[in-house]
């Protein structure tokens, strides 16, 4: 291929009057079909050009790519057009205009098929069923499906030779989980073009377009290394962090809170007289309810003293408000600068800031941000022995067990000795105490399934008021007394 373009005076002359090809700027003889320009040979070569064309015209004209045309010259793009082959197309189809353009007269295309996908994924959103971020997952993969089969590729025309070039493609910059999570966004376009009736059949994807296997994900995942702290880690964090980090650091390590979670917190969840949490999980709507230690009720009652006042009013509510006014996690519509190619930005400032706090006390380590927090309780918490106890302050539910549906309540007591197990963790100085606690100094946590000892108290200094030990918590405290 040319580089460059060239002025018409310096193009060739067409061998004959009558040969179907012209010669394009880029140095290639070329023809325009379906409203796309296809190339087929260099200049210096008109006969193979001509050769090609004959032998690829019937598939073009019908849509499809030719099978004897090796996967990188042509797979992504069947008839080059040197558009940008995003989703540009799918502005127009989600505001609402009902548009058949795309839609070939044997058949649906691609593009036809992601527009109609997002158009629905757009009225979840407008109705509160789906979120922005969401969305943006589902607008991106679609982009690159079209990116890679061509927005003008028919439907009928995609094989399975297809869809394993386009794993192949997608794996080469994800692991597992991605890799996973983009898969299921492009089987999902597929599906709802069957169920909507723009397809006759299911799409057949063959042996290769799968998830990773769960080998792979394990793997992976002992790669990545163990995503938690230790309590030594806990408490240099506490011991560093401001108001407003170290309230959310003692609400991940006390309930299993994860960044949005903490974002999206309202007052009107914490009765801190009582010493409790009642707070649905953002994402999944499942019930959540916690007993708050006495550190983390004051923790919450100093930032609540100096929290900034919101910019929105919608925004009151939140506990938690950054010194610009803003949510600590916020999805928005992107700027005028953007092109199109993601319909949502993600602003957390939890990271930012969990970031800037790991890397001062120097515990940073590749991967484990704010919500290894999370995972740290559920390991702890989990050597207590009471899993429904632990779902439900963590907001999970097992659909698969039958008892989730006919158990209407746990009593805080229950909950009371999770947190009180966790608290005790933490304030051990090394796993020797954790281990020896009991033998050592005789003492028993209450109600919970390991001793903690009384030698080597070890929670970072903080302000403390009387006040700040409630009803729930002084139950957790009575359990600790000698450890906090």
């Amino acid at each position: 291929m040319a580089q460059g373009s060239r002025s018409r005076g310096e193009r060739p002359a067409k061998p004959y009057p009558d040969f179907p090809l012209f010669p394009h700027a880029t140095g290639r003889w070329a023809k325009k079909i379906r409203g796309r320009f296809g190339f087929f040979g260099p200049w210096a070569d008109p006969e193979g050009a001509l050769a090609r064309y004959l032998a690829e015209r019937d598939e073009l004209y019908a849509g499809r790519v030719p099978r004897d045309v090796g996967p990188r010259a042509r797979a992504a793009d069947p008839v080059g057009d040197g558009e940008d082959p995003g989703v540009g197309e799918a502005t127009a189809a989600t505001s609402g205009r009902r548009s058949r353009e795309g839609v070939a007269s044997d058949g649906v295309t691609v593009r036809y098929l992601v527009n109609h996908f997002l158009t629905a994924k757009q009225r979840r959103v407008e109705s509160g069923e789906m979120g922005r971020r969401s969305f943006s997952d589902y607008h991106g993969a679609a982009g690159r499906l079209v990116g890679f089969l061509g927005r003008h590729r028919l439907v009928d025309d995609v094989t399975s030779d297809d869809f394993g070039r386009l794993r192949a493609h997608l794996s080469k910059r994800r692991g597992p989980v991605a890799l996973g999570n983009e898969i299921g966004r492009v089987r999902s376009i597929f599906k709802h073009g069957y169920e909507a009736g723009l397809l006759n059949r299911p799409v057949r994807y063959g042996p290769e377009f799968s998830k990773p296997p769960k080998r792979a994900m394990r793997l992976a995942r002992r790669q990545r290394g163990e995503q938690m702290f230790e309590p030594n880690e806990v408490r240099l964090l506490l011991a560093s962090a401001g108001p407003a980090i170290r309230a959310m650091i003692l609400l991940g390590l006390n309930c299993g809170m994860g960044n949005t979670d903490v974002a999206h917190l309202p007052r009107s969840a914490l009765d801190l007289e009582a010493g409790t949490l009642e707070f649905p999980r953002p994402k999944t709507g499942i019930p959540r309810r916690a007993v708050l230690w006495p550190e983390t009720v004051g923790a919450l009652r100093d930032w609540l003293a100096i929290r900034p006042r919101p910019k929105r009013d919608e925004d009151n509510d939140l506990v938690f408000i950054t010194k610009y006014g803003h949510r600590w996690v916020r999805v928005e519509e992107p700027g005028d600068r953007s092109k199109g190619g993601t319909k949502a930005v993600v602003k957390d400032a939890v990271v930012l800031e969990f970031g800037k706090l790991v890397r001062s006390v120097r515990v940073h380590r590749h991967g484990r941000g704010f919500y290894a927090l999370r995972h740290t309780f559920r390991t702890v918490a989990d050597e207590v022995g009471d899993r429904r106890a632990v779902d439900l302050i963590m907001g999970h539910e097992n659909g698969a067990d039958i008892a989730t549906h006919y158990v209407e309540r746990i009593a805080d007591e229950r909950l009371s000795r999770v947190a009180a197990h966790v608290r005790g963790w933490v304030a051990t100085t090394d796993k020797a105490s954790q281990s020896n606690a009991c033998s050592r100094d005789g003492l028993e946590v209450r109600g919970s399934s390991s001793c903690y000892g009384t030698g080597r108290r070890s929670w970072p200094a903080g302000r403390r008021r009387a006040d700040h030990h409630s009803k729930s918590s002084d139950r957790i405290s009575d359990t600790c007394t000698s450890v906090l």
